[in-house]
């Protein structure tokens, strides 16, 4: 975005409310030396009025300064009046800057064109593994004051998942809990959200690997009764955890210190023993295909992800055998 030039209007397009927030606060800062004393106006899509949001923009404002309107969820406003909109973009009022926060705005039509000839269109698109890195060692330096390693943005990657609100959010945490430092390390990560995480996922595996899938399904009630996007992470996090615990049991039947397989994956020796009781390697491998199985159901529309996982926690505890299968 450029930083000295405030257009009459903006389309701040993608799915990931963090970004498009992020893009609004961009636009309203640089608006801040025009705008008036009240500040920007925001109406929700879904109730909005275009005469009166168009309106608003093109009134004067009686302080002085420009007058900001964005419209939030503005999908469905834009499909209403597209024609009303694509008039007014075409001849903004010049005191007014209007911003349509939108998840889709294919570049083939009218009102893309519109905008990107008189205003700007900011698309907030998915971040790919290298671009992430590059944005949590950025965003961690420029809003927290710390430095972060990539390998340590991979490993906070790896824990949290794509989401860059999430992400966000465990820097915060992550700044706070290094205080004075400079630098938030791999240890950091691994202490300060590492070991949450993998609790609240092994709470869910340890309740399947014991055969109680009824303790297993409250469990997970639990964590998305607590985490509103767990249902978005919740096949990426059982993966994540199921093939760490795999890949723990495979290296302890070549022989590696249980100690130290054990601080791997964020437990304590006894524990993690009774993990490899319960779950043998070749369990293990059929729960990471279950889950590949859910992945492939969700992306082609055949399930949801939470009755995906449901039916994979019922499914995989009836497997748990009458007898532990003892280590040794």
């Amino acid at each position: 975005m450029s930083k000295g030039e405030l257009h009459p209007m903006y389309a701040v397009v993608g799915a990931d409310r963090f970004l498009r927030g992020n893009a609004v606060e961009e636009v309203v800062r640089l608006a801040s030396r025009e705008m008036d004393e009240l500040g920007p106006t925001r109406v929700d899509g879904d109730e909005a009025d275009v005469a009166a949001v168009l309106d608003e923009v093109r009134t004067p404002s009686l302080l002085g300064g420009r007058r900001i309107v964005i419209v939030d969820d503005a999908d469905d406003f834009i499909s209403a009046h597209r024609e009303t909109l694509e008039k007014y973009c075409s001849a903004p009022a010049a005191d007014g800057c209007l911003v349509l926060l939108c998840d889709s705005m294919p570049r083939n039509t009218k009102l893309h064109k519109i905008i990107s000839a008189h205003g700007k269109v900011i698309a907030c698109e998915p971040m790919k593994w290298r671009e992430l890195q590059t944005w949590i060692a950025r965003r961690a330096a420029d809003v927290y004051g710390k430095r972060v390693s990539d390998s340590t943005a991979r490993l906070l990657r790896d824990l949290v998942g794509d989401s860059p609100g999430w992400l966000d959010t465990e820097l915060g945490k992550l700044a706070a809990f290094v205080g004075s430092r400079t630098e938030i390390t791999a240890k950091d990560v691994e202490a300060a959200t590492g070991e949450s995480r993998e609790e609240k996922v092994f709470a869910v595996v340890d309740a399947m690997a014991e055969g109680n899938a009824a303790e297993a399904l409250r469990n997970l009630q639990q964590v998305w009764a607590t985490d509103r996007a767990a249902p978005h992470r919740a096949i990426g996090g059982l993966a994540f955890s199921v093939r760490r615990l795999l890949e723990a049991r495979r290296d302890w039947e070549a022989g590696a210190d249980l100690n130290g397989l054990a601080r791997q994956v964020f437990t304590d020796p006894a524990t993690l023993r009774r993990r490899f009781e319960y779950m043998t390697t070749a369990r293990l491998e059929r729960l990471q295909r279950g889950l590949l199985e859910i992945d492939l159901a969700v992306k082609t529309g055949a399930s949801t992800v939470e009755v995906g996982i449901e039916k994979f926690i019922v499914k995989h505890a009836t497997e748990a055998p009458a007898a532990r299968a003892k280590a040794g």
